[in-house]
């Protein structure tokens, strides 16, 4: 049987390096992605392993190589978004909450597993270039976040599925307005991993329903949902969920509601 390709740089998962950094049980890496293919297909746990070692290796990070490494292995660009990347981030938290990673090197992982996603997503954002797409989603996320691996692997399924999906990141309730007054977006998304963050969410989505004629479906994702209760009825979303599917399921009702409307 072949066995699974090495890579290259395997650095030591154990480290007892402990940042004195308050509250960091809600900065630890979460994934706002969608699930319901995952339970059918098999995690390779060697692949997830080779892959936290290239990117928790000392030295230059080639994310190229790593992909190569991954193809090698049999793995699809598909299942290394929807699977592979979030699967490697829980288990980089896993080990930082179990005191064998530390802060830092967290935090230098996450930044290499998005950096793969922009190399896959690249593929997927060219193809919707030049028309509108079916749907257009914007996607805000909060600037107190510590980790933005989460919407950035849902960012790249919805363009895998053909979305336009433009990112905003740690800007006002102003500039969301005005951004929403320019342009026509189909879909709202917001993303936190912070209870703290849900007050100004909820302003914010106050401030659409009250001065923008048009609201599109406002959606709420991230590790929030499982950090506090009624998060739905605290910030005024019309859905709270991890799964992308169910949000453009929200957004295609929401479509043919308003041309029934119009028809």
């Amino acid at each position: 049987m072949d066995s699974d390709p090495p890579f290259h740089g395997r650095a030591p998962h154990h480290e007892r390096e402990r940042p004195d950094i308050s509250v960091l049980a809600t900065t630890v890496l979460s994934v706002l992605g969608d699930k319901g293919d995952q339970g059918c297909r098999q995690v390779r746990s060697s692949m997830v392993d080779a892959l936290i070692d290239a990117t928790l290796a000392p030295g230059q990070f080639d994310g190229k190589l790593v992909l190569d490494a991954l193809a090698r292995g049999r793995l699809g660009a598909e299942e290394i978004v929807d699977i592979y990347i979030p699967e490697a981030a829980r288990r980089m938290g896993a080990m930082w909450v179990a005191d064998d990673l530390s802060f830092a090197r967290v935090t230098i992982g996450s930044a290499r597993l998005q950096g793969l996603l922009a190399l896959l997503a690249a593929p997927w954002s060219a193809g919707t270039s030049g028309t509108r797409s079916r749907i257009e989603a914007l996607l805000v996320l909060q600037g107190d976040d510590a980790h933005t691996l989460g919407p950035h692997v849902a960012a790249s399924q919805m363009r895998r599925l053909g979305v336009g999906v433009r990112i905003l990141f740690n800007q006002d309730a102003k500039i969301v307005l005005r951004m929403l007054q320019e342009d026509c977006f189909d879909l709202i998304l917001f993303s936190t991993s912070r209870t703290e963050a849900l007050a100004p969410i909820a302003q914010m989505v106050k401030r659409m329903r009250a001065e923008l004629s048009r609201v599109p479906p406002v959606v709420l994702g991230g590790l929030v949902q499982d950090l506090a209760e009624k998060v739905q009825e605290r910030t005024g979303v019309d859905l709270v969920t991890t799964d992308v599917r169910a949000a453009l399921r929200l957004c295609e009702r929401e479509k043919q509601k308003t041309r029934s409307l119009a028809g």
